[in-house]
């Protein structure tokens, strides 16, 4: 049987990059389309469209907190056997898989516990509106039950993608996303003999897609790369092989969870203006997630390319490897951006057509559309510290993007540090208020705001990072 994936340490890179990336560019986009649904038809629900749609959009960032921890795993996935291929080490390949599923089983069952037992004061923290909460609490209970699925899934995907496979993934979500379609108007409204369910129609129709989607994922690990299932004596703990897997999952998984979190407190900020700028949030975040796919693709396209050629040594080609893809992104980002900042409003009335939500949505697409393009630039440098597997740099840059500068900034811009900190000296509060000043008039509007200042510092970090040098050394 012919092994799945590409041979990434030779021929073109253009061709490679976009051979690699174009299924992940599809595989995101059918991915944020799986939000974008619940949204759509949850938008549709009459007086309980505005309601319903916050709770689908306050969940997201507490799902991605609350799974974060495991993504880091998916890094570590990708880069060491992109790595062990490029080298050449068909056991080592099997031996990460196996501790993989050691790890994953172990972390699973921790996750799923300590999400249900700490829900209730999740919700709390997060500011979440009375109106909403035993919706939020149910939804959310729903979709929490269904995380191991997912997770089987993203493993399943950061093997294939170290191979240099990104076909066989996409199939995977093109048959979840399918049924979430089917589904979720069958179950949100009760079509047929199916009871109407609403918000937690919503959720079910997520559960059923991704146990789907885990079974088919286990089931072409066996028929498509048995090459590197692993054996039992590849499942027994293995210090060794566990500790280069933390040792790139670990910063990984922080940069990504503190992230998260930093995204749940800006939620917390969300959620005090009410259900309009909570819907608008919700809906912004979906539509700027669809037009970074093509940025996300290329550069988890990239990781794999860099992990594969730095284990086969050849550095010069990881190197131009990395130009390709900036040039690329830059070309794409451009275009997509181009769309958000000129029709923001008119993709805002496609989800709910609500006159209050829509002019928030106007203002908001003109500084975010900036902000995207610039965030898509940055993906290119993280896709090549992944891919080589030191995963450092990724942590410090995800965590100062958002904590050391796009939360105080929000909380700046918007006036509302004064109050946070109970500040009393005068000279103080004379800053802050002429700082704030500019946005008084729409507070909220600092989320959008402290958005592109803080892309556009981390994107500078970012390259004196990369111009350093230190990702050229693979971490096998």
């Amino acid at each position: 049987m012919s092994q799945p994936g590409l041979d990434l340490t030779k021929g073109n890179l253009l061709k490679n990059l976009i051979k690699l990336a174009s299924p992940i560019v599809f595989s995101n986009f059918l991915q944020t389309f799986y939000n974008l649904t619940d949204a759509f038809w949850l938008g549709k629900l009459g007086e309980n469209a505005r309601n319903a749609v916050s709770v689908a959009g306050m969940t997201f960032p507490l799902v991605f907190f609350l799974s974060s921890f495991g993504f880091g795993f998916v890094v570590a996935g990708t880069s060491l056997i992109s790595q062990y291929k490029g080298a050449g080490m068909p056991e080592k390949m099997k031996e990460v898989v196996g501790q993989f599923i050691l790890i994953l089983s172990i972390f699973s069952v921790i996750f799923i516990l300590g999400s249900f037992i700490f829900l209730d004061q999740i919700l709390y923290l997060l500011q979440t509106p009375s109106e909403i909460y035993l919706s939020a609490k149910e939804y959310i209970s729903i979709i929490l039950s269904g995380m191991i699925f997912m997770f089987i899934f993203l493993s399943y995907q950061s093997f294939s993608h170290g191979l240099g496979d990104t076909i066989s993934p996409m199939k995977i979500q093109m048959i979840s996303v399918s049924i979430n379609v089917i589904l979720d108007p069958i179950l949100i409204f009760g079509l047929g003999f199916f009871p109407r369910m609403e918000i937690k129609g919503a959720a079910i129709a997520t559960l059923i897609a991704r146990i789907i989607a885990a079974l088919i994922a286990i089931y072409y690990l066996v028929k498509k790369s048995p090459h590197i299932l692993p054996k039992m004596k590849n499942m027994i703990p293995d210090l060794d092989m566990m500790k280069r897997i933390l040792k790139i999952s670990i910063p990984a998984s922080m940069g990504f969870s503190m992230t998260s979190f930093g995204f749940l407190v800006l939620q917390g900020f969300v959620n005090s203006f009410g259900t309009v700028v909570i819907s608008i949030f919700s809906i912004g975040n979906r539509m700027i997630g669809l037009f970074m796919m093509p940025a996300m693709g290329i550069s988890s396209a990239l990781a794999s390319i860099i992990g594969q050629n730095l284990g086969a040594k050849q550095i010069k080609r990881a190197e131009k490897s990395v130009w390709v893809a900036f040039k690329l992104t830059l070309i794409i980002m451009t275009i997509g951006c181009f769309i958000l900042f000129f029709f923001g409003a008119s993709l805002t009335r496609f989800f709910i057509n609500d006159a209050a939500v829509i002019e928030v949505g106007r203002r908001m697409f003109k500084v975010t559309s900036i902000a995207a393009f610039v965030f898509g630039n940055l993906f290119v440098f993280m896709g090549v510290f992944n891919g080589s597997g030191h995963t450092k740099p990724s942590m410090i840059l995800n965590i100062a993007r958002l904590w050391f500068f796009r939360i105080p900034l929000v909380f700046i811009l918007s006036g509302k540090i004064i109050s946070l900190l109970s500040i009393k000296w005068k000279f103080l509060i004379d800053i802050f208020s002429k700082l704030a000043q500019p946005l008084s008039a729409f507070p909220y509007d600092a989320l959008w705001w402290s958005m592109l200042i803080s892309n556009v510092l981390a994107s500078i970090w970012a390259y004196s990072i990369f111009r350093k040098g230190k990702w050229k050394q693979a971490s096998i």
